[in-house]
């Protein structure tokens, strides 16, 4: 009876004051689930390989500390980290490309889903990681080539896929904005951070490809539209002049609700800073470095030009 009388009290003592409704669990927010990789397209526009259904088998690990919904850092700023990834970006060299060459972009992606567990529970997972590679041509009126392979293991290689040329790409995105992806911008897409932020919250004069719905979820707000936008041009195997990604980076520095966050991972696994307009998806710079890494879910290993499509620099 003692032991019974303890737990009331120690009951009667964690009890809300009268007239006060117990305090409820924060609820949460779970994103919709992507489809597996076998069925989803590379970004704007690349067409989707389809590999072995083995190669879309889920890590069995839960996300790590990065994959949590993104929590706000209190340093360093996100307008630091991007205007010191702008002047990286700078001293990048550059040899101009003729038109014939083709850019190759090989990223590692690794796109996070919902688990229902056996107690009908939900738990946010990793897939495989899948290594693309890319080529897309400088000249738009070409065609490229892709292919896909699982990132573990001594795995073959998925058969090629035709990345189309830009002007047989019909397809519109949910912005009604034509889709086309390409190995370089437009000569006349914008330098300028202004013109640059101008186009990321939706004017898109400039050209250039326009992104699909985001990984993340739904596009809401402006900045979180425009980050968006920059993550399309920085993953999709575009080349970026200094310049260009440059001017990106300050343009986004200008967003008011971007945030910096510690501990991301990119879809590598490579630890760095993160920069998130809110969601699971982040853009990762290296924290020393400020080199651009990918993002939380796609990570650019390396990128170059080549004299034809299918050959690795």
């Amino acid at each position: 009876m003692k032991d019974l009388d303890l737990i009331k009290q120690l009951g009667d003592e964690l009890a809300p004051p009268a007239g006060e409704s117990p305090t409820a669990l924060p609820a949460v927010a779970f994103r919709e689930s992507p489809r597996r990789w076998p069925f989803k397209t590379w970004q704007a526009g690349v067409v989707t390989l389809a590999v072995v259904g083995a190669t879309a088998a889920v890590v069995g690990s839960s996300w790590s500390r990065s994959d949590t919904p993104l929590a706000h850092a209190p340093t360093p700023r996100a307008a630091t980290v991007l205007d010191k990834a702008a002047a990286v970006s700078q001293e990048s060299p550059i040899s101009p490309f003729p038109n014939s060459a083709y850019i190759f972009t090989e990223t590692v992606s690794s796109y996070p889903e919902q688990v229902q567990q056996p107690d009908g529970s939900f738990t946010i997972m990793r897939q495989a990681p899948v290594v693309t590679q890319v080529w897309l041509p400088v000249d738009p009126t070409k065609r490229g080539k892709q292919r896909q392979r699982p990132a573990a293991g001594n795995v073959e290689w998925g058969p090629w896929v035709t990345v189309e040329p830009c002007q047989a790409q019909t397809a519109s995105t949910t912005l009604d904005l034509p889709q086309c992806t390409r190995g370089v911008l437009p000569a006349d897409f914008p330098t300028e951070p202004s013109a640059v932020l101008a186009w990321l919250k939706g004017n898109n004069q400039a050209g250039a490809p326009s992104p699909q719905s985001p990984s993340s979820g739904p596009i809401e707000g402006q900045d979180a539209l425009a980050l968006e936008r920059a993550k399309t041009l920085l993953v999709t195997g575009t080349y970026l002049l200094p310049d260009h990604r440059s001017a990106i980076f300050k343009a986004l520095a200008q967003l008011p609700e971007v945030v910096t966050v510690a501990d991301a991972h990119d879809g590598a696994g490579r630890p760095g800073i993160g920069i998130s307009a809110g969601g699971f998806e982040a853009l990762v710079f290296d924290s020393a470095s400020f080199a651009f890494f990918g993002t939380t879910s796609s990570a650019v290993m390396r990128q170059g030009a080549t004299t034809e499509a299918g050959k690795v620099p």
